[in-house]
């Protein structure tokens, strides 16, 4: 089978000129210029994004959980401090990873904030610091009212005090 293309252009030179401009008519030439249902797509991206940053956050909980229960619970049974203190240990790194996914989740509510008000963001840009964060800067740990948070320090701050009670109570018995 042999493809035979035309010699020349299907439309004469005025044609095409007509298509050329209806084309540019229904595409501004502002490279700004975003859709209605370009910014609906935006914000559905960002709004997958937060809903992994909530979903990442449940499952540092999922996960700490049984990692706590057996280290305390072996060192009770063992008197065994150093477990105990392993176990604060997991607590604490644990911790960190979920108040880090509250600070990025935060941000990205910010984002998704700014896109929806309208405010010159890139076309589905998920670089949460393009919105007006105060500072703008990247900073890769949790600030303290990420840690002090509803749904960080009261989950993990008394699994802490209950492992650093346990370590305490090895220790002195």
């Amino acid at each position: 089978m042999t493809l035979r293309w035309p010699a020349g252009a299907a439309e004469g030179e005025q044609a095409q000129d007509q298509t050329l401009s209806a084309i540019r008519a229904m595409f501004p030439s502002d490279p700004s210029f975003i859709t209605a249902e370009d910014r609906r797509q935006h914000l559905s991206f960002i709004q997958a994004a937060v809903t992994r940053m909530s979903q990442a956050s449940s499952a540092s909980k999922t996960w700490l959980l049984p990692i706590v229960t057996v280290s305390y619970g072996y060192a009770i049974t063992n008197k065994s401090p150093y477990v105990a203190l392993l176990g604060c240990l997991a607590v604490l790194i644990f911790g960190t990873l979920d108040a880090n996914y509250l600070k990025q989740e935060r941000a990205f509510r910010k984002l998704y904030d700014e896109v929806a008000a309208g405010r010159p963001i890139p076309a589905f840009s998920l670089n949460p610091t393009l919105a007006s964060l105060p500072g703008n800067r990247i900073n890769y740990w949790p600030d303290w009212p990420d840690v002090r948070s509803w749904a960080v320090a009261p989950v993990y701050g008394p699994l802490l005090l209950a492992g650093l009670g346990a370590a305490a109570w090895l220790f002195w018995h």
